[in-house]
């Protein structure tokens, strides 16, 4: 018994040192990541060395699944990097505040969230890109004219007074 319990001590002893170096090891720099991680995560390498800890973590697991996941999913990772990417750390912190609340809301409201968002994001691919958005009510037609010029002030009415004039410079 005694011989056996000093084995499990020993066993222990043996392996509390690499259990905590890999549990306190940080995850690699970008210059340390497989090409084929690099290529995964190509939308967070400019913010990837910034990255703290349990983020890098993260986005590792995620390169790690990403081989075996179906095609689509893989095109809506990338998106959700390239995404991520773009946010400032205040509009990522808000970010995950909203998730946060979400994900304790019951899951008729999440239901409901989701389906919102997915008609905004239809309605956002709806609109075009390439010319942008008219002051004109849509479907309305605009006259060249009108489109290059700005609209003409009302011309005040004779029975209500004018309004006194803003001042030249602002008076601070």
């Amino acid at each position: 018994m005694v011989k056996a319990f000093a084995a499990l001590i020993f066993a222990l002893c043996l392996a509390l040192p690499a259990s905590a170096a890999s549990a306190g090891k940080k995850p690699p720099d970008w210059s340390q990541l497989t090409p084929e991680q690099q290529q995964i995560l190509a939308p967070l390498a400019s913010d990837w060395n910034t990255l703290e800890e349990r983020p890098r973590k993260k986005w590792l697991l995620l390169a790690k699944r990403y081989p075996k996941m179906k095609p689509d999913a893989q095109q809506r990772l990338q998106t959700q990097m390239k995404d991520w990417a773009k946010l400032t750390p205040a509009q990522r912190a808000v970010a995950r505040e909203n998730y946060k609340k979400l994900a304790k809301q019951p899951p008729e409201k999440r239901e409901a969230v989701k389906q919102k968002w997915q008609e905004h994001q239809q309605q956002k691919q709806a609109l075009p890109t390439s010319a942008p958005p008219s002051p004109a009510a849509p479907g309305a037609p605009v006259s060249p004219a009108a489109s290059s010029a700005p609209p003409a002030a009302p011309a005040p009415s004779a029975d209500k007074a004018a309004p006194p004039a803003a001042p030249a410079s602002p008076t601070r």
